[in-house]
């Protein structure tokens, strides 16, 4: 089994053969035994700007990730993000690429920002999370390793405020976004985290 407490850490610039080889290094069919297991794939599609801007996941990953999945025998793969505020979901996924990945492969697009919702308690802290993120059987969080105004660095904790609802998005900023995002890690668990530093904004 993998080892969780171990990063694996590869420099280049195929970001489909990369992964796929990080995925042969630590034997991810192990990791998800059952074949019909639903895989959600949770890239950083904050806005609708290119991966070539260092805001979003390169589509590249994703692609050579969902190559990997299905030649290896899963099926049952979907791709979820909720956009930003002042941003659409919907024209993110087009702009990014992801539309295309979708079509190419069959892989559903969920639009979070249009999801239904749960609550959920965490050490007396009320959070409020999509439901489609917590039906998924294994999750790969996908964020691009980036600088914040607030935070200084955002990855993989911070992308999963994709997985919230608009109006809890604007509670989180009114709580300073430290705590609630560590409260929101303990309710969503990740099972794989693959960070995407190709092309990294560090002065976001």
């Amino acid at each position: 089994m993998m080892d969780p407490n171990l990063i694996y850490i590869m420099y280049g610039d195929q970001p489909k053969s990369m992964i796929k080889s990080l995925l042969d290094e630590i034997d991810l069919e192990k990791e998800i035994p059952n074949k019909d297991s639903l895989i959600g794939i949770k890239p950083n599609l904050v806005l609708a700007k290119p991966s070539s801007s260092g805001a979003t996941t390169c589509p590249d990953l994703v692609e050579g990730l969902i190559e990997y999945l299905k030649a290896k025998g899963y099926k049952k793969i979907v791709i979820l993000e909720g956009a930003w505020i002042g941003d659409k979901t919907q024209l993110a996924f087009k702009v990014c690429g992801y539309e295309d990945l979708s079509k190419k492969y069959n892989v559903p697009l969920i639009d979070l920002q249009k999801d239904s919702y749960s609550e959920y308690q965490v050490d007396g802290m009320t959070l409020s999370v999509c439901d489609s993120i917590m039906k998924v059987d294994y999750l790969i969080n996908m964020p691009v390793l980036k600088g914040h105004c607030q935070t200084r660095i955002t990855c993989a904790l911070k992308n999963m405020k994709g997985c919230i609802p608009n109006k809890e998005k604007r509670r989180f900023h009114t709580m300073g976004l430290h705590k609630p995002i560590a409260y929101l890690n303990k309710v969503i668990k990740q099972d794989l985290i693959i960070v995407d530093g190709i092309i990294v904004d560090l002065n976001f």
